[in-house]
């Protein structure tokens, strides 16, 4: 009989884990926790080099739950474009019990762009879950697209990297209070640095930078770092 529920259920709730294709049922614990068992090592939010050497100025660590592959890719197509929402939440769960808690006063959601169709912010749900492991509140609104920008998901890898800095806005009310900005996935790093300097002109410090997924080309692949934990902190 369950497979036969499991079916009916499937024809009123039309939806279906995107790693195992269980029928009724937004996603799969197991398989959730599976695509991303282990947190990739901290990385260098502005240039993608493995995190603490010497890189770049100002310099904060970014950490990725997962390369976007596989089912850490499928997971977050399914919530940005088949409106899966409950994965939001669910994705920040699982990123709050990988990644060390960050002493911050609060989770910045990197903002839905104007320009976006999608009827909510994936970015947002994923901060409370975060926040939800965390007991860190979410700050939704507080950092926003400047218009004109234009949307991401329309720009190659080029035009990313040379996101202009002034991209963004933050507000006057974060003046020294300590955040970590959440995003879905780390591309070419140019979202993550226009959204960091919009935060640190502001006045905020930014602790570090929360994703999903991280892009990876081969020559700054995580299994070429050292694996002696000397980079971890």
């Amino acid at each position: 009989m369950r497979p036969i529920f499991s079916y009916l259920s499937h024809i009123i709730f039309p939806q279906h884990c995107p790693a195992c294709g269980r029928l009724a049922a937004p996603y799969c614990p197991s398989c959730l926790s599976g695509a991303a068992s282990e947190a990739l090592p901290p990385f260098c939010a502005d240039c993608g080099g493995a995190y603490g050497v010497e890189c770049c100025y100002d310099s904060v660590p970014c950490y990725a739950a997962a390369i976007h592959d596989g089912d850490a890719r499928s997971f977050i197509l399914a919530l940005k474009y088949k409106n899966m929402r409950p994965l939001g939440e669910a994705i920040g769960r699982e990123m709050g019990r990988l990644f060390p808690r960050q002493e911050a006063e609060m989770l910045i959601p990197l903002p839905l762009h104007a320009d976006s169709r999608r009827a909510f912010n994936q970015t947002e749900l994923i901060a409370r879950g975060i926040s939800s492991q965390w007991g860190t509140p979410v700050a939704a609104g507080l950092l926003k697209w400047r218009a004109g920008s234009g949307a991401q998901t329309e720009k190659r890898g080029r035009e990313r990297r040379a996101l202009s800095f002034g991209s963004f806005e933050a507000s006057p009310e974060l003046a020294g209070r300590g955040v970590v900005l959440v995003d879905d996935v780390y591309t070419t790093g140019g979202t993550v640095r226009a959204a960091k300097f919009a935060l640190q002109r502001a006045g905020a410090e930014v602790r570090a930078v929360l994703v999903w997924t991280r892009r990876v080309s081969a020559p700054e692949h995580p299994g070429a770092w050292p694996e002696d934990g000397e980079y971890w902190l």
